[in-house]
């Protein structure tokens, strides 16, 4: 089957999973702004033109994350923002058992607030800058100050993984944490480790 094309003739680009959920997103939060009352959206244009923008947009700017995250949607003016968190990730503990391979992070505390992960596709060692992370999801629970992130990063990756036929061991993997504010994303916090062999032990981000 030919791939469809665009007016230009070129092979139109498929957006990723990723980019419909985000534009279901940003479509929802467009039709609920119809749906705010008058004193509502005043209160909302009010606010919005100290940023210089509309007033839908900027209830668009906000609420879209929310809705893709599954938080509610806020029809009043976000609370104002706490100060910025302390560093709350300490390491990235990955794990291979038999072949099966495992990621935690492990945190000081329980964090307060929305986060987000990020991880890369496994890399070799010797990659040169900064790898891309493209998002995984919201932080799931934790459980004695550790977070199984093994389901979010082999939902993103499993396939890439699967299709080249990646060798895990000896493979680095970079993962990024990032706290959402209504009023836009905060700065990512990022641990990395060494995806160790079937017999090694746990490999830990201050090692890698």
């Amino acid at each position: 089957m030919m791939p469809k094309r665009g007016d230009s003739g070129r092979p139109e680009k498929r957006r990723s999973a990723a980019q419909q959920e985000w534009n279901a997103s940003v479509g929802y939060a467009s039709q609920a702004w119809e749906y705010l009352t008058d004193e509502q959206r005043l209160t909302w244009n009010v606010a919005a033109s100290a940023r210089r923008t509309t007033g839908q947009r900027y209830f668009v700017r906000v609420n879209a994350p929310r809705i893709r995250d599954g938080e509610a949607l806020l029809t009043t003016l976000p609370p104002p923002e706490p100060p910025g968190p302390r560093p709350l990730l300490l390491e990235l503990i990955i794990t291979n058992r038999r072949g099966r391979t495992s990621l935690k992070l492990r945190f000081a505390g329980v964090p307060a607030g929305r986060y987000t992960v990020w991880g890369s596709r496994p890399c070799n060692r010797g990659l040169a800058g900064a790898p891309k992370c493209p998002r995984l999801g919201p932080l799931p629970p934790l459980v004695n100050h550790l977070c199984d992130i093994t389901s979010l990063y082999f939902i993103k990756h499993g396939p890439y993984i699967d299709e080249h036929r990646l060798l895990l061991p000896g493979k680095r993997i970079y993962i990024r944490l990032r706290q959402e504010f209504d009023e836009g994303p905060g700065i990512y916090q990022q641990v990395r480790a060494i995806v160790p062999g079937p017999e090694d032990r746990a490999t830990r981000g201050q090692k890698a």
